[in-house]
């Protein structure tokens, strides 16, 4: 991919760039101090080049079919509920994102399809109120970490109240050897839900370096085998595990 910088703002978190796919016109990658965030084509919301994002979208492709009724905490420039919207027409999908200047960068330059509202507000704030959801998805950073909040007791106990029907709730941790952030929050998610679904980067299991973790925690039946077989042909390879 070759990229072309359309657009750099000081935004809440650092400084961000909009940068044009020179070989596909309609889709962008939004970084934040040159670290990717989202990359978002406009005319192919099912394109998920970033491993991590791909392993979140199997998981929400192997539950039941039909809309459903989202809340995503962090947001950048919405690819992953772009593609829920492309893949499952009619879902009511909620967008929390802290950074209200990252928000209206993205919003100049990548209009948001019918059906996903973004809101500038505190992810704890937003779900001390929610109900009624199908799916919750945190992918949500500060600096390169989670906020501590996102890991709370607390938080936790309004994500359950929050969640109906299958109860699909997933997190994404950037994490570093030792996985004390992940190890956290596998104890706060197994005390409401059970012990959740781990799909861990290779790497930062064996302790070499950062890497991406995905939590999930659902009473809908999911083909483990199936996502272990495509975590692990992915670019950077990945574990799945009933807990760690």
């Amino acid at each position: 991919m070759r990229f072309e910088t359309v657009e750099r703002r000081r935004v809440r978190f650092g400084m961000a760039d909009v940068e044009q796919d020179r070989d596909r016109r309609e889709a962008w990658l939004i970084s934040v101090d040159g670290t990717p965030q989202s990359y978002v084509d406009l005319l192919d919301p099912a394109s998920l080049p970033f491993d991590v994002m791909r392993r979140v979208a199997d998981v929400i492709d192997a539950l039941p079919p039909g809309p459903v009724n989202a809340l995503h905490i962090g947001g950048a420039a919405c690819s992953l509920p772009r593609y829920v919207q492309h893949v499952r027409r009619g879902s009511d999908q909620l967008v929390v994102d802290f950074d209200g200047d990252l928000v209206d960068l993205v919003n100049a330059h990548l209009p948001l399809p019918a059906g996903i509202s973004v809101r500038v507000e505190n992810g704890l704030d937003t779900i001390r109120s929610a109900r009624d959801l199908d799916l919750i998805v945190v992918d949500a950073f500060e600096g390169g970490s989670m906020p501590e909040e996102f890991a709370s007791t607390e938080f936790h106990r309004h994500v359950s109240e929050a969640l109906t029907g299958d109860r699909t709730y997933i997190v994404n941790v950037l994490d570093q050897p030792g996985l004390r952030t992940t190890t956290r929050l596998i104890d706060a998610i197994s005390a409401q839900f059970g012990v959740p679904l781990v799909i861990a980067d290779l790497g930062v299991l064996a302790g070499t370096g950062t890497g991406n973790v995905v939590l999930v925690s659902t009473k809908a039946t999911l083909p483990v085998a199936e996502l272990e077989a495509r975590a692990r042909e992915a670019r950077f390879p990945a574990s799945v595990s009933v807990g760690l």
